[in-house]
């Protein structure tokens, strides 16, 4: 089941703030973020997939190589990125719990 979840791990639709153009539109970045090494089911597990889930929408939303407008730290950005993507880390914890529960049956 770990090489299913790691196969459909790509998670993170992430948005970030457009810089270049001046409209205001936002700018969609997709980052896939690795379930590899993981097992969904538990709760520490989850929390590490979370933690790059925010590296993820941290790198998407301040890129180092972007030009700085702002000195601080785009939180509203990685907020409503790591929220895109937690859908589908719920879904894929459930996933992982059901079949925990049908290996023990």
């Amino acid at each position: 089941m770990n090489k299913l979840l790691a196969a459909t791990a790509a998670l993170a639709l992430l948005s970030a703030p457009q810089i270049a153009s001046a409209t205001n539109a936002p700018q969609t970045v997709n980052i896939s973020v690795s379930a590899d090494g993981l097992d969904l089911s538990r709760a520490d597990d989850m929390r590490k997939l979370r933690n790059r889930i925010a590296d993820a929408a941290a790198e998407a939303c301040d890129p180092a190589d972007r030009m700085i407008v702002t000195p601080l730290p785009d939180y509203q950005c990685r907020r409503a990125a790591v929220a895109n993507a937690e859908p589908l880390v719920q879904e894929l914890a459930q996933n992982a719990r059901r079949s925990t529960m049908a290996r023990r049956r």
